[in-house]
């Protein structure tokens, strides 16, 4: 066909229209590819970057000397390593620009591990602009924590009422004695074990060999004379457990690591730990003061609160121990009741002559009222109750300021700025066996979850202080309990 002026004026349009498209299209298509490319580079550098700082993070130890050559050369090396393996040289045509990994000591004695890296990428398309390669970068930090960890069991009568004792046993053993269900790293976090009934005991001292020390935790928990043995009729003195554990982590001193305190209750306290005075009237040939545990009888029935008074011989008071007493005795009282009366002069004064000494409704005899504070310093009688007096004849009182006991105990844990303590707070919930229902409001404060809402749809979360977090479980949960803490933690630690 005979192309007219028309036609090739129409042909000149199109071949203009294609040079122009492509000269558009071209480096829109080669724009697309080439960062396609940087992107990838730049996924994967990530990836090596974060896994040499986690590789290198876990061979951080509590002993690790961040001023020594030698050890910083090691762990140089491993996050090299991981690096390496998780980033082939030359990928995609990359040429590396820098490489560093730094460990640091951190605020409060963290330790950090940084790593930086860059890659000069080869560009494609692009270079018909003069672009001939990009740098691609990433970057790294990992904080290691340490944890320092104080569990506390109750032992009181109530848990083996209900069967529990074992199912408690099997689920620490799996929280952190067994290393292919624990997330605890032996040699490196600090872990230690006590419980408390009327009184505290020590099970394992905190440890960084909880795994392969002596005793291991799993013997504290099942031995003979650990918690395995100190199962007792007793009652349930909270503010003893929370302050001991406490004290355990203030002696550590551990600022940088995270502190942690888990407490395991089955019941509302009953019982504090004081200093008490002896009337003037009263029958004991000595009237030095007298310390120990008092404990009202808790009711054996569902109603709460209970009443101002119990009738018959529970309607006298309550019950002293002898802190000293026990604690020297313990190595022979393995499954024995943890109840001891004031018997010798040893930490109680001598009891020769006191009315409490030979039938322990006779105390109001000997002490008409308790103090305002516990040995501890702990408010007895305001916080999360107003106590209705101090008198010794009162049972409603004495359990009242059982609860403020452990309420103000909790609140100065969770005030501390320097360790700051976290609370997590299990409350085994039995009530049909254990007599007394489960105080599930008062468990949560102490812990201060600020998720949880009390029955009267209020927060109990306290800001300003360490949150903490409450779990009301049956003793079939109490295993799913433990390892939400375990990821609580790990959480935390980062």
């Amino acid at each position: 066909m005979k192309l007219t002026p028309l036609h090739r004026r129409k042909s000149g349009f199109v071949t203009i229209y294609v040079l122009f498209t492509s000269l558009t299209l071209i480096p829109v298509v080669g724009l697309a590819i080439d960062f396609s490319v940087l992107y990838n580079v730049k996924a994967r550098l990530q990836t090596a970057v974060d896994a040499g700082c986690i590789a290198a993070g876990y061979t951080l130890q509590r002993t690790t000397d961040m001023t020594d050559p030698t050890q910083l050369a090691a762990i140089r090396s491993t996050a090299q390593s991981f690096f390496n393996a998780n980033y082939p040289t030359r990928y995609w045509g990359s040429t590396q620009a820098s490489y560093t990994a730094t460990p640091a000591t951190g605020a409060n004695n963290t330790r950090t591990i940084t790593i930086q890296a860059s890659e000069n990428v080869p560009l494609l398309f692009l270079r018909v602009l003069g672009l001939s390669q990009s740098t691609v970068a990433a970057g790294a930090t990992v904080t290691v924590r340490f944890l320092t960890m104080m569990v506390v069991v109750d032992r009181s009568g109530s848990v083996g009422r209900g069967g529990n004792t074992t199912v408690v046993e099997n689920a620490l053993t799996q929280f952190i004695g067994t290393a292919g269900t624990s997330p605890f790293v032996d040699g490196r976090d600090v872990i230690g074990l006590g419980s408390f009934g009327a009184v505290w005991h020590t099970d394992l001292p905190p440890t960084s060999s909880f795994r392969t020390g002596t005793p291991t935790f799993t013997t504290a928990v099942t031995g003979a004379t650990g918690l395995h043995g100190e199962w007792g009729n007793s009652p349930t003195n909270t503010a003893e457990g929370l302050y001991q554990a406490y004290s355990q982590l203030q002696t550590l001193n551990q600022t940088g690591a995270l502190n942690v305190i888990v407490l395991l209750t089955d019941g509302r306290p009953s019982a504090f730990t004081a200093t008490y005075s002896i009337k003037a009237t009263s029958s004991c040939m000595d009237k030095t003061n007298k310390s120990g545990v008092v404990t009202a009888y808790v009711s054996q029935d569902s109603s709460w609160p209970p009443p101002t008074t119990q009738g018959g011989a529970q309607g006298t008071g309550g019950n002293i121990y002898n802190l000293g007493i026990f604690q020297g005795l313990w190595a022979g009282m393995a499954g024995s009741t943890d109840m001891q009366l004031i018997t010798s002069t040893a930490n109680g004064g001598n009891p020769a002559g006191c009315a409490f000494a030979s039938t322990v409704t006779n105390i109001p005899s000997d002490v008409a009222t308790f103090p305002n504070n516990d040995i501890h310093g702990n408010d007895l009688t305001t916080g999360y109750y107003l106590a209705p007096g101090t008198s010794m004849n009162d049972p409603r009182s004495l359990r009242y300021s059982s609860f403020n006991a452990a309420f103000n105990q909790a609140k100065t844990i969770r005030r501390d700025t320097t360790l700051r303590p976290t609370l997590f707070v299990i409350g085994l919930n039995e009530p049909a066996v254990a007599g007394e229902p489960l105080d599930a409001d008062y468990l949560a404060t102490l812990a201060n979850d600020p998720n949880y809402k009390d029955s009267l749809g209020n927060p109990v979360y306290q800001s300003g202080q360490t949150p903490g977090v409450y779990y009301n479980v049956s003793g079939s949960g109490l295993a799913a309990a433990f390892q939400d803490i375990a990821s609580q933690i790990l959480r935390l630690s980062q």
